[in-house]
């Protein structure tokens, strides 16, 4: 990831009947260099980890004495343009719709920057877009007019 940016990671248990399942809520997180990224154990972002500084860190996620490791690279390239998706969609008042902001970095990577960036419309009177924790990138039509939607970070 880029310095400064932020990557939800998952834990997958797999127990002695030979089941996965989801235990990012219950494990608890550690960076191996806290100056390279930080990761989040609140209940909200629990998983959550954020670049600090260019390098490298292990991701640890324990459980009951068990753990798992992956490595997070982090980077300074900086963002050169956010993709706003679905292009020119159309919504209709009462409905809901789910937009996508995905950022493309100096060093050609890409990055979902959907829960990153500052949402708007241009017309509030037609749909509203959410910035709440959970539904960031959610439109609400409101009315039959025009508006668009645009994703700003930094």
């Amino acid at each position: 990831i880029a310095d400064g940016t932020k990557q939800q990671f998952t834990a997958t248990g797999v127990f002695s009947d030979s089941t996965t399942e989801d235990i990012s809520t219950q494990v608890t997180w550690a960076s191996s260099d806290t100056t390279v990224a930080t990761i989040s154990n609140a209940r909200r972002s629990r998983g959550l980890a954020t670049g600090q500084n260019p390098g490298s860190t292990a991701i640890t996620a324990t459980l009951s004495g068990i753990s798992g490791t992956t490595n997070l690279k982090v980077t300074s390239a900086v963002l050169t343009s956010i993709a706003v998706t679905p292009t020119d969609s159309s919504l209709a008042a009462g409905t809901e719709l789910q937009y996508t902001a995905t950022g493309t970095y100096s060093n050609n990577t890409i990055q979902d920057l959907t829960t990153e960036v500052f949402w708007a419309s241009s017309n509030g009177a037609a749909a509203t877009i959410s910035n709440a924790m959970g539904s960031e990138g959610l439109a609400h039509g409101v009315a039959a007019d025009a508006t668009t939607i645009s994703a700003t970070l930094d």
